[in-house]
């Protein structure tokens, strides 16, 4: 447990504090999961795999195929799911040509969860051609050789309540008082790593995840508490509790609540974990972070940078700092062109070889 004012005085705790051997970090580990789980409301097992096609499109270098698939409490979750054509030119003109494609053995793709920024269109922001400019990330890699999964999170997409707006959770909040957003996000992209392992085209050992903002943060929450992730990319989504101006960010909200529990530790001036050690769950799998100093939404880019910097330690400490690249520049909040390729590149290295 922290003192927010103290964190805002003195920026994140140093993850290497009192570490001498690996079963230390082993220990402060399982501890720093536990109290993520708690404060989140927990994960759920998983239910079986299974999905549904819903319609599918041919493109010149890709198939466009949209899914809804299972996930906890009877829910299902809308996905886009791209194919790479690559040799395979076959023509997608039936249900059963589509799931042809999708059991095909002919050859094994690596693939990523493309997670969507908190925008009203959803999945379709990052891996359709009618995505904002900097947002096609998904559709890019697809492009580049990669199976890409891109799910609707709750409250966008098509995700969306009919009497409801996109990203208000207060509906969802009252049904379950005792979890949170940030454990339904969790377990229904749990379920699309699940997904993936099933389909012949994906290599399951070879699965990454990649997301701006809101997905950024869901990316590395998942790679934390999921070892089938093998390398993540954030793009603006990390930062600290400390200099925060935005006091209950995490907390609960008007409009979408990611963690409502911690507004209680808040309104106490206290915290149950730093984001740094979050973060420091994903270790050692491969990990790529960008933020901006110009970002309008997660503007004390200062103490994130110290918190990067203990993530590297952390890193090195563990003798991979190969496997970890912080990027830190003069943009606001955006994913551009030279950090995507450069993420780009560093799943290449860990995913295509």
């Amino acid at each position: 447990m922290y003192a927010l004012s103290t964190l805002h005085q003195q920026g994140a705790p140093s993850l290497l504090r009192l570490m001498e051997r690996k079963r230390d970090w082993e220990n402060k580990r399982d501890a720093i999961e536990k109290i993520w789980l708690q404060c989140i409301g927990g994960v759920p097992p998983l239910v079986q795999t299974h999905f549904d096609i819903i319609s599918w499109k041919s493109y010149e270098d890709y198939y466009l195929i949209k899914i809804r698939y299972d996930t906890v409490f009877d829910d299902m979750v809308p996905a886009n799911l791209l194919i790479p054509k690559g040799s395979n030119s076959k023509k997608v003109s039936t249900k059963d040509d589509a799931i042809e494609v999708l059991n095909s053995s002919h050859k094994q793709y690596p693939s990523v969860i493309a997670l969507h920024p908190t925008s009203d269109n959803g999945k379709d922001d990052v891996s359709t051609t009618e995505g904002r400019q900097n947002r096609q990330y998904g559709l890019e890699l697809a492009k580049r050789g990669y199976v890409v999964l891109a799910p609707d999170t709750i409250t966008a997409g098509e995700r969306v309540r009919q009497d409801g707006k996109p990203f208000q959770t207060a509906s969802f909040d009252a049904a379950y008082p005792n979890w949170s957003a940030v454990a339904k996000m969790l377990v229904d992209h749990q379920q699309g790593i699940s997904l993936l392992e099933s389909l012949n085209c994906v290599d399951s050992d070879k699965i990454g995840v990649i997301g701006h903002s809101l997905g950024g943060y869901n990316g590395y929450f998942l790679a934390g508490v999921d070892r089938r992730i093998k390398a993540v990319v954030c793009s603006c989504g990390f930062s600290t509790f400390a200099g925060d101006p935005e006091l209950h960010r995490w907390g609960k909200r008007d409009w979408f609540s990611h963690i409502p529990q911690l507004s209680n530790y808040i309104n106490d001036d206290k915290v149950p974990f730093e984001f740094t050690e979050i973060a420091a769950l994903v270790s050692p799998t491969p990990f790529f972070l960008w933020m901006g100093q110009n970002d309008s939404i997660f503007p004390h880019w200062k103490p994130a940078a110290e918190g990067l910097f203990e993530l590297n330690s952390l890193y090195k400490w563990m003798d991979c700092t190969e496997k970890i690249q912080t990027l830190i520049g003069n943009s606001g909040h955006d994913f551009p062109y030279e950090i995507r390729q450069a993420a780009y590149l560093f799943l290449d290295k860990w995913l295509m070889k």
